[in-house]
């Protein structure tokens, strides 16, 4: 997830072609509702986001006895996550589609 569209729409289309299924969230308070409703394998976002902040998104998920386990991969132009954050992965802005595909294959166990 993204606050940019162009960028979550790019991100979407790329991840689309590799086979993956993809649910789009402009923020972390519309991802939460969305990973409630349909359990993703993985969840991607962005650590700067209005309503709900990548951090706290993360934050949540950790809370959710159903989401818990879900791998996160934060991405930010910022240069490391706070190191309190459990997350799968940190992707520093900007990245190579290849790297965000080969993450997504290594966390969902694709291949």
């Amino acid at each position: 997830m993204d606050d940019d569209p162009r960028l979550l729409d790019a991100m979407s289309a790329l991840v689309e072609s590799e086979g993956f299924d993809v649910l789009k969230a402009l923020d972390g308070a519309e991802a939460l509702r969305l990973a409630r409703i349909q359990r993703p394998a993985i969840v991607v976002t962005d650590y700067m986001m209005p309503v709900m902040r990548g951090d706290a998104l993360v934050s949540a998920l950790a809370g959710e006895p159903g989401l818990a386990d879900l791998p996160v991969v934060l991405c930010s132009a910022v240069a490391a996550p706070p190191g309190s954050l459990a997350v799968a992965a940190f992707l520093r802005k900007p990245f190579a589609a290849a790297q965000l595909l080969e993450l997504l294959r290594q966390h969902t166990a694709r291949n």
